[in-house]
């Protein structure tokens, strides 16, 4: 992708080009992890709370769980067995595993309808990047 990123500006360019994708990746990347952090904690408080209808602490238990505290959350869950709050992460991260597949598949479908369309720009089909180019380069 880099490479992609740098071929389609002007020589001139392709310094800032690098920059700001790599900085656009790596902004992106610690934005994904949030997301993903905080809906595997809602999930796995859908889960517990499935699980304990009374539980008074359930958004905390998840919290703890999903940063890895099993010792702070066991101590909020008395009765609770360490087995039982890894079956309720293994059932949250199941379900996150299958949100994300989903967004996977529609982000491909939406980046091949993308593809599909071409380009008009000059100094794209000047670089040698358009499709029947790509589709040739074996």
């Amino acid at each position: 992708m880099d490479g992609l990123a740098v071929t389609v500006v002007p020589r001139e360019r392709a310094g800032m080009a690098t920059g700001i994708f790599s900085t656009v990746r790596v902004a992106g990347e610690g934005i994904a992890l949030a997301v993903v952090g905080a809906v595997l904690a809602a999930l796995l408080a859908r889960e517990l709370t499935a699980i304990w209808p009374s539980m008074q602490h359930g958004s905390a238990v998840a919290q703890m769980l999903v940063t890895g505290n099993m010792q702070a959350a066991l101590g909020l869950m008395q009765g609770a067995s360490a087995a039982e709050l890894l079956k309720a992460y293994g059932l949250a991260f199941s379900s996150l595993l299958d949100v994300l597949a989903g967004v996977t598949v529609l982000t491909a479908i939406g980046v091949f309808a993308f593809l599909r369309s071409g380009t008009d720009m000059p100094h794209v089909r000047q670089s040698g990047l358009t499709r029947k180019a790509a589709t040739h380069a074996d």
